[in-house]
């Protein structure tokens, strides 16, 4: 769960700065309550509603974000007080505090189920995680400053956990899958883009998560070279893409590296067959492991050398011994 919010603080202590948000433990989202700090200007929620409205027409937005979340600290369980929470989050999103934002409308999922517009709550969580994701970072001077998608992962997750039926699923969960992968964990972006395809298998986005998926398999092979396990998973994933979408262009691409990945497996059962046969003089274990490489690769480039190999061999085998 994202970041959650803090209890008022207790009359006579010193407010800190939190930049219009309230902060807590990161698992757990408190339930705001009236407080010194949170005192509103006028005596019911309907008058201090249209009094914060009026704050924000005349530009004074500082002050209507403060009159807004006063509100809901004190007249939390009235209808006042969701049009506050709501125009209090979209008023951080225009201002750019966009992570104070996407909790802040998280808020009203956890707190107000069913008395907001939650496509309209979807949407503006979506389009923040965007922001995040696309934001850069550093700039200074005439240096643009870098990106780092992987701030927006946790909100991208809590979208998905918050519409695990919503028709933007698709978008959301592709979005978890590529920041994973930028990030360089694998492993989850895979997962991400498997359930995709799981999920949503007739979205324009099911083709593109599947090439990704396929992508992240070679990177993990390439990544541990001489892991056999991890090269043949590698080449299921490739060979699954070339079934599964014959005439998507990656096809060509994703052709090329099962050859690639294909030829540095074979060449792998090659060195342990050649081993057993050449330098641990194991002829019976050189047969095995020659047979499994002609089973595995039979058009290999090495298939015609050890076909001749495994007869001479065979022939050595059969020989009977000679007298002393």
């Amino acid at each position: 769960m994202v970041t959650g919010l803090l209890l008022a603080l207790s009359c006579g202590a010193q407010e800190p700065d939190l930049g219009g948000f309230d902060h807590t433990d990161p698992d757990e989202v408190v339930r705001k309550r009236a407080g010194f700090w949170r005192r509103p200007d006028r005596k019911t929620a309907a008058e201090q509603l249209v009094y914060a409205r009026s704050l924000a027409d005349g530009g004074a937005v500082r002050k209507a974000a403060k009159q807004y979340r006063a509100l809901v600290h004190e007249w939390h369980d009235t209808p006042e007080a969701v049009t506050a929470q709501m125009a209090y989050a979209e008023l951080l999103e225009a201002r750019g505090k966009y992570n104070q934002s996407f909790n802040e409308f998280q808020y009203l999922v956890e707190f107000y189920a069913g008395q907001f517009d939650y496509g309209e709550v979807l949407d503006r969580q979506f389009r923040i995680a965007n922001e995040v994701m696309n934001q850069r970072h550093g700039g200074f001077l005439f240096l643009g400053g870098f990106k780092s998608p992987e701030r927006a992962l946790p909100l991208f997750k809590q979208v998905a956990e918050n519409g695990p039926t919503w028709e933007r699923g698709p978008e959301v969960q592709f979005f978890l899958g590529w920041i994973q992968e930028q990030d360089k964990q694998y492993d989850a972006a895979i997962r991400a883009y498997d359930m995709l395809r799981q999920r949503w298998p007739r979205s324009e986005l099911a083709v593109t998560a599947g090439y990704g998926g396929t992508r992240c398999l070679v990177k993990l092979a390439d990544a541990t070279a001489r892991d056999e396990v991890v090269c043949r998973r590698a080449l299921v994933g490739l060979a699954g893409f070339i079934r599964d979408y014959p005439d998507d262009p990656n096809v060509a691409a994703a052709t090329q590296e099962r050859d690639r990945i294909s030829s540095r497996l074979s060449g792998l059962y090659y060195e342990r067959a050649a081993y057993y046969d050449k330098i641990a003089r194991r002829p019976d274990s050189a047969l095995i492991a020659y047979a499994d490489f002609l089973r595995q690769f039979p058009y290999a480039e090495q298939a015609e050398a050890v076909s001749l190999r495994v007869r001479e061999l065979e022939a050595m085998q059969a020989a009977p011994e000679t007298a002393p």
